[in-house]
C-alpha cells in the first residue's frame, strides 16, 4: 500500500482576531493532553478570496472551515475503512483493534465537528 502524509481534521473552535484576510482561530486537533482531552491550539490562517469575502461575519467563516474538515474528516474515515478491511482479509488482529479504536475516535470527531 501507498503511505500517503496524514493531515488530521480539526474542529475550529472560535476567531480569536481578524486583520485583512489573516485570521487567527482556536481549533483542536488529534493531540490530547495527560487527561485524555483534546487540546485546544491556536493558528493563523490566511483565508481565500472566498472566505475572506465573509470578512465580518465570523460565524460565517467558522462554518465554512468547519465544513472544510468536515469533507476531510469523511474522506479520512473512509479511507480508515479500507485499510481496515485490508487487514481483515490479511487477518493482522493488532492492526484491526488499532484501527477500529482509531475509527470509532474519528467518528466521535466527527460528530463532535457537526456540534459546532
Amino acid at each position: 500500500m501507498k503511505r500517503k502524509e496524514i493531515v488530521h481534521p480539526r474542529i475550529y473552535l472560535r476567531i480569536l482576531e481578524k486583520k485583512d484576510s489573516i485570521v487567527k482561530v482556536e481549533y483542536k486537533d488529534n493531540e490530547f493532553d495527560n487527561t485524555g482531552n483534546r487540546i485546544i491550539k491556536k493558528v493563523q490562517i490566511n483565508l481565500d478570496e472566498y472566505l475572506n469575502n465573509f470578512s465580518d461575519d465570523f460565524s460565517e467563516i467558522l462554518d465554512k472551515l468547519n465544513n472544510q474538515e468536515f469533507n476531510k474528516i469523511t474522506s479520512y474515515i473512509k479511507a480508515q475503512y479500507k485499510v481496515l478491511k485490508y487487514h481483515v482479509k490479511k487477518n493482522n488482529h493488532d492492526s484491526i483493534g488499532t484501527l477500529q479504536t482509531s475509527i470509532k475516535l474519528m467518528e466521535q470527531f466527527k460528530k463532535q465537528l457537526t456540534q459546532v
